[in-house]
Parts: structure tokens; sequence; C-alpha cells
């Protein structure tokens, strides 16, 4: 088997500064997918994408910040008398049951028809936040992207990394004293049963800090180690390069830290790193 990896940067669209981060990090060829928010201006921008054909593009589906893309007055339930999301407020409101689920189809089928608009020829969806691994959010998320014909998704099956490798037994005891985080992990491997049974493809894993180590995506060493210590198999990491602005300050806990994950993944020199190690950089439209 090889090691095949899919380097994902996430929220094209969402801000001009995560756009021009993003664009600049496409040139060096480690970055080979990227995720569009559909409901902000900056999406205006998602045409700059066609420079670079042999990156896959796909939808960051969203229903808890920014605009909504439907007419407020069609969706009432999601969004407040301005036409915005909810926030953290979208949780509590759809898990009560005060958010029908034909508002989330709406909603969600109309963000992928602007990007349809756009020109886009989408390769895969994702979430904001990863906020579709609740429940009514999934639910609408995989009628909608079966409905509209996307049929690859990212995976949350997690493949916790440490910049020593992953040993079994300190992972076991990081999950037993992190009961909450170990619920998380299982119930979203069980929503990734359930997606690929309704034929949605997937990488075999995603790999993810496992705060088990100092080590972070604005690390230039975390990098380093995933490329020397990456299992044979397709595998997914995504990442956030941009530069911070009003937009994502007013919107983002992650914001600082996007520059730093710049201008690492901009350097011609790291996917050579990659080569050196084996690993075949690929994109959501290889799976």
């Amino acid at each position: 088997m090889s090691k095949r990896l899919i380097v994902n940067a996430d929220g094209f669209g969402f801000t001009y500064g995560n756009n021009l981060g993003i664009l600049e990090c496409l040139p060096a060829g480690v970055v080979r997918s990227v995720s569009v928010n559909a409901n902000f201006p900056a999406v205006e921008e998602v045409s700059r994408l066609r420079e670079f054909p042999g990156v896959s593009v796909g939808i960051h589906l969203n229903l808890t910040v920014g605009h909504c893309v439907s007419d407020p007055s069609d969706i009432p339930d999601l969004v407040d008398q301005n036409g915005e999301f909810l926030g953290r407020r979208f949780r509590s409101k759809a898990g009560r049951g005060k958010i029908p689920h034909q508002q989330m189809v709406g909603e969600l089928t109309a963000q992928i028809d602007r990007l349809r608009n756009l020109g886009v020829r989408l390769s895969h969806w994702d979430s904001h936040q990863n906020q579709h691994l609740y429940p009514p959010f999934f639910r609408a998320a995989i009628e909608v992207a079966s409905t509209m014909g996307i049929s690859r998704m990212r995976t949350h099956d997690q493949y916790l990394f440490t910049a020593r490798g992953l040993r079994p037994m300190r992972v076991a005891l990081h999950l037993l004293t992190h009961p909450k985080r170990a619920l998380t992990y299982a119930y979203a491997a069980r929503l990734m049963r359930v997606a690929r049974a309704r034929g949605m493809r997937m990488a075999d894993g995603l790999i993810s800090p496992g705060r088990l180590d100092s080590m972070r995506k604005f690390h230039r060493e975390f990098w380093s180690a995933v490329f020397r210590l990456l299992p044979e198999g397709v595998w997914e990491l995504y990442c956030h390069p941009g530069y911070p602005d009003q937009t994502l300050a007013s919107h983002a806990e992650y914001v600082n830290e996007r520059i730093e994950e710049l201008k690492i993944l901009r350097d011609p020199a790291l996917a050579e790193e990659v080569r050196q190690y084996g690993v075949e950089l690929i994109s959501f439209n290889d799976i």
C-alpha cells in the first residue's frame, strides 16, 4: 500500500484574508484541496481557484455563522431578525426540535446552488467548525449532499497523532481521562458508518493533533512529523492558512495562528520534504 494525503485548506470565501492566504499556499503544492464558505461576501473571489485545476474544491457548509444565503423569510427559525445565523444558540434550539428539518435542507441547498452558479464544480463537502457532527445538521447535510450528487466528504474517523508516533497505551490513557472527548470520537465514527452506508466516499482517517504533546498545526515540526510517521492508506489533514482581518476576528477563535500556518504551507521546501518521505499528495478528486 501507498501513503496518500489530502491537505485541505478550510475557509476560502469566509474572509478576504483567508482567500489571500490560501491562494498564496496553492503554488507550493502541499495544499491540494480547498473548502469554500458560500455565505460571506469574500466568496465572490472563488473564480480565482480556477487558476489551480489540480486542486479539488468543496463546500464548507454553514448553519451557524454569518448571514444566510436563502431568503430569511423562508428559514425564520434558523436566523435572527437581521438574517444572521444563531451562532451558539443553533445547537440548543435544533436539539429542542425548534428548527424544522426542511429549513436546514433549504439553506444548505441554497449554499450549494450559490457555488455552482459561480461556476464551481464541487468535489466534496464538510462544514464550518465541524458542526455537521451535530445530529440535526448531519441528517440535513447527508440528505442534501446525496440529492445534489456530492458523494465525497471529510471523514471524522480520528487518527490521533503525536510527533513521537501513535502510542496505543498512551492514547487509551488519554481517552480514559477525557471521557467526553472519547464519546465525541466514538459518536463521530458512528456517523461516518452511516455516511458510508449512504454512499459517501472519504479518506481512511482524519489526522488530528492528539493533544498528547505540545505539537499543533501552526508548528513546522508537526508537519514534518506527519510526513515522517504517516501510516499507509489515504488520510486527510485540514488546515487554516490566512491573514487575520476584522471579519475573522469577529467570527472565529482561531485567528493569529492562521498566519503561522500560512508561513509553513507556502514554503516550497515543504513539498520536497513530503516527497522525501514517500508521501503522495492527492485531492478529493482522487478518492
